[in-house]
C-alpha cells in the first residue's frame, strides 16, 4: 500500500463529503487537503521515512479527522440552506446520497476483495486469516437484506460492517499476526482504519440520504 494510493482514498472521502455543497466551497476544500496530502508525503520522504509507515500515518490522521470532517461538512451545510429544499430537490438529493452509499460500499468491498487475493491483508499472500474478511462482508450483505436496502437500514449495516472490520483488526492482533515478518501493529491497524473510515463513510451517506428523504406524500409544488 503506497502512501499516493491511500492520499487517493483520502483525497476520493473528501469529494464524497463535500458533495453537494457549493463548487466553490468544496473545490476549495478538496484543494487544501490535496496540497496538505502533497507535503505530507514529501517531508516523510524527505526524513527518509519508509513509504509503508507514510502511508499508516495518512490513514491514522484520516480515522482521527473523521468527525472533524463531519462537522465542517454539517457547518458549511448548514449555511448554504437557509431554507427547507422544495420536494423536487430533496428527491435528488436523496437519490445521489444513497447512490454514493451504495457505490462506496461496493468499491470498498471489491477493493477488499482485490487486496485480500493480491497482496493479503493480514500477513502474506494466501494467509488464512484473511478469510475473516469475508464474514465482515456477510455482516454488510445480510445487513442490507434485513434493511430492505431502505437508507435508515443500510446506514446501521455499514455501521456493523466498519464495526466488523475493526473486530478483525482486533483478532488479528490478538493473535500475534503484527509478528510476521512483513506486519507490524502500525501496518494492520492502519490498513483495517483505512477500511473502516470507508464503510463509515458509505453509512454517513445513507443517514444523508435518509435524512433527505421527503416525505411519502410530498408531490411537487405548484
Amino acid at each position: 500500500m503506497t502512501p499516493e494510493r491511500v492520499a487517493g482514498l483520502v483525497a476520493r472521502w473528501v469529494r464524497l463529503y463535500t458533495r453537494g455543497l457549493p463548487a466553490a466551497i468544496a473545490q476549495r476544500r478538496i484543494d487544501e487537503i490535496d496540497a496538505d496530502l502533497y507535503d505530507h508525503v514529501a517531508h516523510e520522504r524527505a526524513h527518509g521515512t519508509s513509504d509503508w509507515r507514510i502511508a499508516a500515518g495518512i490513514g491514522s490522521r484520516m480515522l482521527r479527522g473523521l468527525a472533524a470532517d463531519a462537522s465542517w461538512r454539517g457547518r458549511q451545510a448548514k449555511a448554504a440552506t437557509d431554507h427547507p429544499l422544495p420536494p423536487e430537490k430533496a428527491m435528488r438529493n436523496h437519490k445521489t446520497a444513497y447512490r454514493s452509499g451504495v457505490g462506496v460500499a461496493i468499491a470498498t468491498a471489491l477493493f477488499l476483495l482485490w487486496l485480500m487475493g493480491a497482496v493479503g491483508v493480514i500477513g502474506v499472500e494466501g494467509d488464512r486469516a484473511d478469510l475473516m474478511y469475508f464474514g465482515v462482508l456477510a455482516v454488510g450483505v445480510v445487513g442490507a437484506v434485513i434493511a430492505r436496502f431502505r437508507p435508515s437500514g443500510m446506514a446501521r449495516a455499514l455501521l456493523a460492517t466498519a464495526s466488523a472490520q475493526a473486530l478483525v483488526a482486533v483478532i488479528a492482533l490478538i493473535a500475534g499476526k503484527h509478528q510476521a515478518p512483513n506486519a507490524s501493529v502500525a501496518e494492520i491497524v492502519g490498513l483495517n482504519g483505512i477500511f473502516v473510515a470507508l464503510f463509515v463513510g458509505s453509512a454517513w451517506l445513507f443517514r444523508r440520504a435518509a435524512r433527505r428523504q421527503p416525505p411519502a406524500n410530498a408531490g411537487p409544488r405548484a
